[in-house]
């Protein structure tokens, strides 16, 4: 599924932060990826309509989804990110794991 554009600078946003590693408790699964951790790298567009990227819609106007991790090794990874959109458009990421 496609991300809508209007949600991609909010979650843009976020998914640096964790790149930068200013999202330390989302990063377990980044650490212990593999035999020596992995590195994020900054997401690349292909990631708004990657096959693996997904959100659902809530009744409130909310939404919810995830999308592939792009590393230095691997493009994509098996790490994926999930995330939360208020029904305000406030975008949070809420937890990363290997698929």
């Amino acid at each position: 599924m496609t991300i809508p554009n209007e949600i991609r600078p909010a979650l843009r946003d976020e998914l640096d932060a964790l790149a930068r590693g200013e999202r330390p408790a989302l990063l377990t699964w980044v650490e212990n990826y593999g035999h020596g951790g992995a590195e994020l790298i900054r997401q690349p567009e292909e990631i708004w309509s990657h096959p693996a990227s997904e959100l659902q819609h809530g009744s409130n106007g909310s939404a919810w989804g995830c999308v592939p991790l792009w590393t230095t090794e691997e493009s994509p990874s098996d790490l994926t990110a999930e995330f939360e959109v208020s029904s305000t458009g406030k975008v949070a990421l809420t937890d990363v794991r290997v698929l």
